[in-house]
């Protein structure tokens, strides 16, 4: 395994900031505004409050259960048996994600950029180039994040600062949108689009010391979780409720609104780089994570060489919707409802079992 604990904080927080944050430019607004309408801003909020405890309980049995990464600590206050099923079952959350998310992106470069290339050859580019980028190992991914994180972020919020004169600040209102009772629901049902931040509780163990990851860890967080919302905002006041539930991909729609004059045309062309490099390292960080948890949970040491055959499956099984739609307000929504509840749960549970067992003694 190419991991010497090199990572640092810098590291680990553009690592979760890219796999956590770029929740705002895909097509997650347009799916959570189905059923809250113009209090869509909220949701994230709502969902960050009900998730986040849960992750920093993780955090804390981590930090008890020394030198384990998150399938080791399911072993060692389960046992084997049951943690490694649960382990297995994590797999399949981090799988099933990152292939309904690559569909996701894989349409958006498809419809936006190239409406006439194959989905199959986008997929084979996307996916061999994220192959060829986790193959360098887990030090390597997190210092090229580091280094590309700047340019991303600069120019997503520099799209803000373009579009701030077509905000109408009164499309907020009313601020419950469809009403309390359906944001709550929203916000609590779809808490799991924070996931990620229980996928990457496998590289608990690539950082010289814990404490690293903790501090890294929940700023990352806390400052994607801001992103999100200001992103949110932005299309809620924008775009009305009626024109974010219609649009597939609201984030490429606000870049539309950016103009420099009649000279320069096409400048969303400047964005789509950069939105296609986070997109890349997205999807490179994630089939890195999920080869882990699958190389942990069966005990493969050495689980570079499945990094290939992953990508594969990945591109095999997302290809299998018929379109984005079925791809998002069916398999995507089932799979946030089913995640949103375990990963609440799970920690809860954990505690408890480590705590009638004697394990937080240590």
């Amino acid at each position: 395994m190419q991991n010497r604990g090199f990572l640092r904080v810098r590291e680990i927080f553009a690592m979760i900031l890219i796999i956590v944050g770029i929740r705002l430019s895909d097509s997650t607004p347009s799916l959570l505004a189905q059923n809250t309408q113009n209090a869509l801003w909220i949701v994230p909020v709502i969902s960050f409050i009900c998730i986040f405890p849960s992750f920093l309980l993780m955090l804390y049995l981590l930090k008890k259960y020394k030198d384990k990464n998150l399938v080791q600590l399911l072993e060692a206050i389960l046992g084997k048996g049951l943690g490694k099923a649960i382990g297995f079952i994590i797999f399949l959350f981090a799988f099933l994600s990152m292939t309904l998310d690559s569909r996701n992106y894989v349409e958006q470069i498809k419809v936006l950029y190239y409406p006439e290339a194959p989905t199959s050859l986008i997929f084979v580019i996307l996916l061999g180039i994220v192959f060829f980028g986790a193959k360098r190992g887990i030090e390597v991914i997190g210092y090229s994040t580091f280094i590309a994180l700047p340019f991303i972020k600069i120019s997503a919020f520099f799209i803000v600062f373009l579009v701030l004169g077509d905000l109408l600040i009164q499309r907020i209102f009313p601020i419950f949108g469809s009403g309390l009772s359906s944001l709550l629901s929203e916000g609590i049902g779809k808490a799991s689009i924070f996931a990620e931040l229980f996928f990457i509780l496998i590289a608990y163990v690539s950082t010289r010391e814990t404490e690293i990851f903790h501090k890294a860890s929940i700023l990352a967080a806390i400052v994607a979780l801001f992103e999100i919302v200001v992103f949110y905002f932005v299309y809620i006041t924008v775009f009305d409720y009626n024109s974010v539930v219609k649009i597939a991909f609201p984030f490429h729609d606000i870049t539309q609104f950016i103009s420099f004059g009649a000279f320069f045309s096409n400048i969303e062309t400047i964005f789509m780089v950069f939105w296609i490099i986070a997109a890349y390292l997205k999807f490179l960080i994630l089939l890195y994570l999920t080869t882990w948890i699958f190389g942990v949970v069966f005990n493969i040491e050495n689980f570079e060489p499945l990094l290939l055959p992953f990508g594969f499956l990945t591109a095999t099984v997302a290809a299998l919707p018929f379109n984005t739609v079925i791809n998002e307000l069916q398999f995507r929504d089932t799979l946030l409802s089913i995640m949103t509840p375990f990963f609440i749960i799970l920690p809860i549970l954990l505690w408890l079992v480590a705590l009638l067992r004697g394990g937080l003694r240590k």
